[in-house]
Parts: C-alpha cells; structure tokens; sequence
C-alpha cells in the first residue's frame, strides 16, 4: 500500500489508459480473427503453435501502442510509468502462465512474460523520438489566408 501513495495520480491513470489500449486492441483483433474462421472464440484453449505465434505478434505491437499510450498520458513522468506497466505486464503473464496452464502452452505466458519490459521500453523510447520523427518526416503546412 506504501507504494500506491508514493505513485502520482497521472502515473496510475496513464498506466492504466495502456494496459486498457492494448487490452482492448488485442480483443478485438482476437474477436475478428474469430469471425473470420482463423482463431478460436476467446476462453477456449489453444495449443496450435502457429496459431499462438499469430497471437504473440500482435499482443506484441498492442504491447507497444500501449506503452506509448502509457508515456503519451504520463508526460513528465513517462519513463516511471513505463517501468511500472512493463513490471506489471512480467507479473501478471508469470502469474498466468501458473493460473491459466490448462489454456495455453507454459511458453506462451513465459514468452509474453519476457517481453512485458522490452516491450515497455520500446512503446516509451517512440514516445521519446516522436517529436524529432515529426519534425523531420513531416513537413508544416501553411494553411492558406
């Protein structure tokens, strides 16, 4: 509890606002890729490797939107937050790889589980270098008077 006072506010709410991107990312791929014949419906055990690959790929980039998402609501204190979301996400994969062993292979939630902090890292370190991709790659316009 100790820890939860000595994180702002901003820090909670931007870590939250990425951890609801990707979440939200991810299911809705997932519930696409469903309809069209290529996944599972959601909740139901997957063991097919390539299938699981497919699903490791785009939990990654959602990963990594959320970071960015995470750094972009967090400002000042992307860096901090982006630590914390990334710590999470290890947690709570070690966690399901224990809990949910009967609906995945152990690899996939260790995997995810590895990944959390790169991941983070990566989505922040974009979020650093927006504003100079900006200014090189994306020319101002002049609006007409």
């Amino acid at each position: 509890m100790d820890l939860l006072r000595k994180l702002p506010i901003r820090i909670i709410l931007s870590v939250i606002a990425g951890i609801a991107t990707s979440a939200v990312l991810s299911i809705i791929t997932h519930e696409i890729l469903h309809l069209c014949g290529v996944l599972p419906p959601l909740r139901t055990p997957l063991f097919d490797t390539e299938l699981l690959w497919l699903i490791l790929a785009y939990h990654s980039i959602y990963a990594v939107i959320g970071a960015y998402v995470t750094a972009m609501a967090a400002k000042d204190k992307a860096r901090k937050a982006i630590i914390f979301l990334g710590t999470k996400g290890a947690v709570m994969w070690l966690l399901g790889a224990i809990l949910l062993w009967k609906q995945h292979p152990a690899w996939f939630n260790i995997t995810k589980a590895i990944l959390g902090v790169p991941l983070a890292l990566l989505g922040g370190k974009l979020y650093e270098l927006y504003p100079l991709i900006k200014s090189k790659f994306i020319p101002r316009t002049k609006l007409p008077a």
